[in-house]
């Protein structure tokens, strides 16, 4: 495996049938991540909101408007303020709705990021 490769311990991010002890290790994995890159987190989740009110006045509707992590990537790929930290892990995106300000609505969302093989995401709206 070349070394650019980065590696995570087995089954970590798979499959989504996990008991207490793996979810468990996954937060705290996401914790330390959010820790680490909160100035990052807190300048996304403010793009996110800004992203999410243009949605609510362009429709009118509350209940329509929402953002995924796919909007988070987007960002990233389009505002270099807001590109992935260097050597941080793609799975940062997943803790920006980490709040509670984000609320889910439902995983009905079909990622269209490219190598996310049409996962499905959460839908998130925003209360804050």
């Amino acid at each position: 495996m070349p070394a650019s490769y980065r590696t995570y311990p087995p089954d970590l991010f798979t499959p989504r049938e996990w008991g207490p002890e793996k979810r468990a290790v996954l937060t705290s994995v996401l914790d330390r991540m959010a820790e680490e890159r909160h100035a990052w987190l807190d300048r996304m989740r403010a793009a996110l909101v800004r992203v999410y009110e243009l949605r609510v006045a362009k429709w009118g509707v509350v209940q329509a408007a929402y953002v995924t992590a796919d909007d988070a990537q987007r960002l990233a790929r389009t505002r270099p303020e807001l590109a992935l930290p260097a050597g941080a892990s793609p799975n940062l995106f997943g803790t920006v709705f980490r709040t509670r300000e984000w609320v889910l609505i439902d995983r009905d969302h079909v990622s269209t990021t490219s190598g996310s093989h049409s996962n499905r995401l959460g839908r998130w709206r925003w209360r804050g």
